[in-house]
């Protein structure tokens, strides 16, 4: 079965699941527990109403964010939190083929000192030694 929502996108919408969970613990504890004892039909019905009606509003509205941020996260380049404005930034679906590419073998992992971090020479001293 296709996933829907990857881990990213639970863990976005986890702040509206929290909610939902509160609702229905009421929701729960008012069918178990009459706290209000006189309520006739209609004062229960409007009891419910007025908790099921936010959970429904809530739970297609949770599930309509979810949808808009994952087909944002596929249809656009997703960086790693703080990189979105620096140079050369990888996007994350950059880096996740590189690791699965050194996962495959079909690429070296970068050995320390090759010169991806400035370090041309490989003696630590990064690009401060460039001039000499």
């Amino acid at each position: 079965m296709a996933e829907i929502f990857d881990r990213d996108t639970l863990l976005d919408l986890t702040v509206n699941v929290i909610p939902l969970g509160i609702i229905l613990f009421f929701v729960a504890a008012f069918v178990l527990i009459d706290p209000f004892g006189g309520l006739d039909f209609y004062g229960r019905v409007l009891q419910m109403g007025l908790l099921v009606f936010p959970f429904v509003a809530l739970a297609i509205l949770t599930y309509i964010s979810g949808k808009a941020i994952a087909g944002d996260e596929k249809r656009s380049e997703v960086f790693f939190q703080g990189q979105a404005t620096m140079e050369d930034a990888k996007t994350k679906h950059e880096v996740e083929a590189e690791i699965e590419a050194e996962a495959n073998g079909e690429a070296e992992p970068d050995a320390p000192g090759d010169g991806v971090d400035g370090d041309a020479d490989g003696d630590g001293a990064g690009a401060a030694d460039d001039d000499e």
